[in-house]
């Protein structure tokens, strides 16, 4: 390292941060214009619908934009540049563990508005090899799980195998899952399953953690280096962090 320039290790750095993945979620893309040509210093804002907080960035020299680390939610995602209509999309949605790839055009100015548009349903990830399963809020609440237990869910994630919370992944052993509640260990020291939602065990208090404060039950079954631990796949339970309107549940 010693030997190593100074801005080249700087660079090594950077290029592994702007990457790495979280129990949040994320939005990354490009920015061209209608030629396919890459268009820097472009302002790109992501604003969440629900809180209203927004993050700002410009497109980097090759065009390029992300947003790392996001709270779960959908946002609206507004581009300006000098010469372009202004572009609004709406309906982004951030899950836990994935990037979103947003591809930007813009339009060369012509008049003075703004292009609004909705952000697909599907969009297919060209940024990490990981393979995420996300079930959403509204599956979370309303599936019939047995004992309103979340660790029933992890069945319905491609690649399990087993019965219940207990099985395995793409042919790992049984309990090769490491288990996290918004990225904080959830792994029972005794046989690598959910710390949560059992009786207690080894000095480990028994909690029982309800679906109404559960945002995303996320499952990587093919997860990249930087989860790391287990060789089988990461649960990731994502706790709701509210909105400005007031609600709740009951059952």
């Amino acid at each position: 390292m010693r030997g190593l320039p100074k801005a080249f290790v700087i660079l090594v750095l950077f290029s592994v941060a702007g990457y790495c993945q979280t129990f949040r979620g994320g939005i990354a893309g490009t920015v061209t214009d209608p030629s396919g040509a890459v268009i820097p210093g472009a302002v790109v804002k992501a604003t969440n619908t629900g809180t209203t907080l927004s993050n700002q960035t410009l497109s980097s020299s090759a065009g390029e934009f992300s947003f790392q680390d996001l709270p779960l939610g959908d946002y609206t995602i507004t581009v300006v540049q000098s010469g372009f209509e202004p572009l609004k999309i709406n309906g982004v949605r951030v899950s836990g563990g994935a990037i979103y790839n947003l591809p930007i055009k813009l339009n060369v100015a012509q008049t003075t508005s703004t292009v609004e548009v909705s952000a697909a349903a599907v969009s297919v990830e060209t940024t990490t090899v990981a393979q995420t399963n996300d079930l959403p809020e509204e599956t979370v609440q309303d599936l019939p799980v047995n004992g309103r237990n979340f660790t029933q869910m992890i069945a319905l994630s491609a690649g399990f195998a087993g019965y219940g919370g207990s099985g395995a992944f793409n042919g790992s052993r049984s309990g090769q899952v490491n288990q996290q509640i918004d990225g904080i260990d959830n792994n029972d020291a005794a046989n690598n399953s959910s710390a949560a939602n059992q009786g207690g065990i080894q000095s480990i208090p028994g909690v029982l953690f309800p679906l109404d404060a559960i945002e995303e039950f996320s499952v990587q079954s093919q997860g990249g280096a930087e989860t790391g631990r287990s060789p089988g796949a990461v649960v990731n339970l994502i706790v709701k962090s509210g909105t400005n309107q007031v609600h709740g549940t009951a059952y």
